[in-house]
């Protein structure tokens, strides 16, 4: 079987800042052990490290290591994506999409803030008129455990850090 490892100046290459890293995650529930997330059937998940668009106690776990490494990382709520906040669901109207053709259960849509930042909220209920959003992360509320695997590492492209995200994992996108 030939096996193949990418290699950095006569070593295996580590994770560290601007590394783009391939990996196989699952997310738990930490208490009841359900689980809410697993990349395994769809292939890796990409993200690039330092950029800050991970947890960063999963990044600061990563760092330095390589290809090949497991672990089971465990967040607390507050270290993760925090409370649960009901102030972020919202009761609106069908009037407030009439820009959108057509709206249902489960539609994620972008919401800008007055900051200009933006946030994500999800329909949760169309009941006659009315409509029930939810800006919470789907995962908020909940202490999480994540077990880990990393598929590959490599360095990240200027294109890739320029717009802060992976455009392909073998370099043809």
């Amino acid at each position: 079987m030939l096996r193949v490892q990418t290699r950095k100046r006569g070593g295996i290459m580590k994770i560290g800042e601007n590394k783009v890293v391939a990996w196989i995650i699952k997310y738990m529930m930490q208490l009841a052990k359900e689980l809410l997330e697993d990349t395994a059937e769809l292939g890796p998940y990409y993200y690039i490290q330092g950029m800050g668009l991970f947890l960063p106690k999963i990044e600061a776990a990563l760092d330095s290591r390589s290809k090949g490494y497991k672990t089971t990382i465990e967040i607390p709520m507050e270290e993760a994506y925090g409370d649960y906040d009901e102030e972020l669901v919202e009761e609106l109207t069908k009037a407030d999409f009439a820009d959108f053709e057509d709206i249902y259960e489960g539609m994620e849509f972008v919401v800008e803030l007055e900051d200009g930042s933006e946030m994500v909220a999800v329909i949760t209920e169309i009941d006659g008129d009315k409509v029930y959003t939810d800006s919470n992360h789907p995962f908020s509320g909940r202490n999480l455990l994540f077990e880990v695997e990393v598929a590959d590492v490599r360095e990240a492209t200027d294109e890739e850090l320029e717009h802060g995200h992976v455009h392909g994992y073998d370099d043809e996108e």
